[in-house]
């Protein structure tokens, strides 16, 4: 009975070839899902989605303690939420700040404009711009809209007179 040193040949582990296929094919799904998060980022979509949402609550404050509800863009960066008995106050000491709609996360990149001009309503203050009003119907007492646009994607968020709210991509 003799036994050979060298009969048992070691199969256990990965050759360097196999090793360097491995890593290939997972730096390319790697690669494919890094573009593919990449491509998903809007802010000017997040930024639309947030201006959308403040617009529904105004309204359904309005509704619900039948007091006026406006918005407010000021500076073309911030937007204010502003509380009134009705639309056609006429001083600006009647209109009582709630709050406002943060953007941070977006206002680099992102640009606010209300495209419609500002009427002669002398309670906005000189460099902002009326938005949109909702009366404790529930109506807008103006149409308005803002434009909301980065560097690859623009949105228009619409009021109707019917209080009515439409988000679209321009």
């Amino acid at each position: 009975m003799t036994h050979s040193l060298h009969s048992r040949t070691a199969t256990h582990g990965f050759t360097l070839v196999e090793l360097l296929i491995g890593m290939a094919i997972l730096g390319i799904i790697g690669a494919m899902g890094i573009s593919s998060y990449q491509s998903t980022r809007n802010p000017a979509r997040d930024a639309a989605r947030t201006v959308h949402a403040a617009f529904f609550t105004l309204r359904s404050q309005a509704m619900s303690n039948t007091q006026a509800r406006r918005l407010v863009l000021v500076n073309g960066k911030d937007l204010v939420l502003q509380s009134a008995l009705r639309c056609s106050e006429t001083t600006q000491a009647n209109w009582t700040q709630i709050g406002t709609v943060s953007l941070e996360s977006a206002t680099p990149l992102v640009t606010l404009t209300a495209p419609t001009p500002t009427t002669t309503d002398t309670t906005v203050p000189s460099g902002t711009k009326l938005v949109a009003c909702f009366t404790s119907r529930g109506q807008a007492s103006t149409a308005g809209s803002l434009r909301i646009a980065d560097g690859k994607h623009t949105y228009l968020v619409q009021v109707a007179l019917g209080g009515g709210v439409q988000t679209s991509a321009q």
